[in-house]
């Protein structure tokens, strides 16, 4: 059996020994050493004795202090603009909404060109064996085209271009291009609206961020009054006034530990706007935001027709509805163009050559071998798919007529959420205003108060009340103000007019 890394019962014993030797060491060592302890005694007769000079201690070793490190980096604070400008340059929902724009002009570019690209060319190349004769005099059969390589062979050439230039297609072109570029703009509204969205999500956090710290503040004032009070009273009860009972410091520390539970749900909501605003910035190092307190926004709200003529113009969801029966009318007047024929110029070209091969002069014959010619001609297509194609007819207009009443919908649905909005953001309004003058009465209060007990009339129990006014009043007012720049904010992406959200 091994203890410890020894082999031996007899290696055991001997470490054992050296560990006692040593502890008796150090013990005596200590006890020379330290000041009391090797006095003698008072009934000691041998305590004239001179003491021999005590040698120098050695100095005890260095033990290192870990120092915890300090952030030398200050995070940078960005306003409001600037948290907004970033989202809109590194969203990944804004990123995506320009792909989808890059893929709808492309489809556009397509819808332009691809009536002018019916153009293809063919080149064969290989050898020949000798060839000659004429088709009525042939010198050479047909079976020498399927010998193998022999004397005489040459190589040969042949190319072919050929290729339409439509002239008049009874509207098709015009009809998909006109589709393709309501597509387009469809598109860039959508891109719009993702914009407008990640604004406003970004405006929630921010002014989420606000409220949290906000909050910290007044949890942090309060608790430094509080802590001011149950000094004084246990000042008091030490000294057995009369006049503070020990239900009185309960009280105190009551609501004491009910304002630092409060300060943990604000650094929640601080850890949590945070987060969110590096995400949606895109900014996950030294973040931060000015450290300034909520404010009343300093653009005016105007009447509910502003923002419902605003609605109309700007809104994402209205524009989006005019572009989809722009573009689905346009494509209901390409299919039905698709009922006439298409008129168009054809063109082309073709040279080959063969050394190997006579070359025919006939005009009856032609040569296969070695020739050269060019040729155009006007010339009509005409798909007689008519029936099928009226059902491709009844298609688009019933996509058409969905359009259109998508387009009512955004209309009248548009008018119902700027009135919701413009009301929610009038009763944030007032709630703020209102709860201000609480907050300053509650201010007053505290002050009253204070100068009471500082004159002796009132003691510390008398503050209780004041400060808990005081909180509500200011917690709610601080939220009505973070309601109020929510509300304008969302009264902004509802009518699509940025201009009057808070910045």
């Amino acid at each position: 059996m091994r203890l410890l890394g020894f082999r031996t019962p007899r290696d055991r014993k001997r470490a054992l020994a050296g560990v006692v030797r040593l502890a008796l060491v150090a013990a005596l060592t200590t006890a020379s050493s330290a000041p009391g302890l090797a006095r003698a005694g008072d009934m000691d007769l041998d305590d004239d004795e001179p003491t021999p000079p005590k040698p120098a201690a050695e100095p005890a070793p260095k033990v290192p202090v870990f120092v915890p490190a300090i952030a030398t980096i200050r995070p940078r604070a960005y306003t409001l603009s600037e948290c907004l400008a970033l989202a809109d340059r590194n969203h990944p929902n804004l990123w995506a909404a320009k792909a989808r724009l890059a893929a709808v002009h492309a489809q556009l570019d397509e819808a332009k060109w691809t009536p002018y690209s019916f153009w293809s060319a063919s080149a064969t190349g290989g050898v020949l064996p000798p060839l000659g004769g004429t088709p009525f005099y042939n010198a050479t059969p047909f079976t020498v085209l399927n010998t193998g390589p022999g004397d005489g062979w040459q190589p040969f050439l042949q190319f072919n271009v050929r290729g339409t230039i439509p002239l008049f297609t009874f509207g098709k072109i015009d009809n998909i291009a006109r589709s393709a570029a309501a597509q387009v703009r469809f598109n860039e509204w959508d891109l719009e609206k993702a914009r407008q969205q990640v604004r406003m999500d970004v405006r929630r956090a921010y002014f989420g961020l606000m409220l949290a710290r906000d909050a910290k503040y007044i949890g942090t004032d309060v608790l430094s009054r509080l802590d001011r009070g149950l000094e004084g009273l246990t000042k008091k009860l030490r000294a057995n006034d009369a006049t503070v009972e020990e239900i009185d410091k309960l009280r105190l520390q009551v609501y004491r530990d009910e304002i630092v539970a409060r300060l943990a749900e604000a650094k929640k909501g601080e850890t949590f706007a945070t987060a969110a605003l590096r995400f949606l910035t895109g900014i996950q190092v030294a973040f931060d935001i000015p450290d300034e307190p909520l404010s009343r926004p300093s653009r005016p709200m105007g009447p509910v027709v502003r923002y419902l003529t605003a609605a109309r113009i700007f809104r994402p969801d209205v524009n989006l509805a005019r572009a989809g029966v722009a573009g689905r009318k346009a494509f209901l007047d390409y299919r039905r163009s698709e009922l006439f024929p298409n008129i168009g110029l054809g063109l082309g070209a073709t040279y080959a050559v063969a050394p190997s091969a006579v070359q025919q002069t006939t005009a009856w014959i032609g040569d296969g071998f070695n020739r050269f010619g060019v040729f155009a001609g006007l010339g009509i297509e005409w798909g007689l798919d008519i029936l099928p194609k009226q059902a491709r007819i009844a298609f688009a207009e019933s996509q058409l007529e969905e359009a259109r009443a998508l387009e009512r919908l955004a209309l009248g649905g548009v008018g119902v959420e700027v009135e919701n909005a413009h009301a929610v953001a009038v009763e944030a309004s007032t709630r703020e205003e209102i709860w201000e003058r609480a907050e300053h009465r509650a201010k007053r209060w505290i002050s009253m108060v204070q100068d009471a007990m500082d004159l002796g009339t009132k003691d510390e129990r008398a503050l209780i009340e004041p400060l808990r006014t005081y909180v509500f009043a200011r917690a709610n007012h601080v939220q009505a103000l973070m309601d109020y720049n929510i509300a304008l904010s969302e009264l902004a992406r509802v009518t699509g007019w940025d201009a009057a959200a808070p910045n």
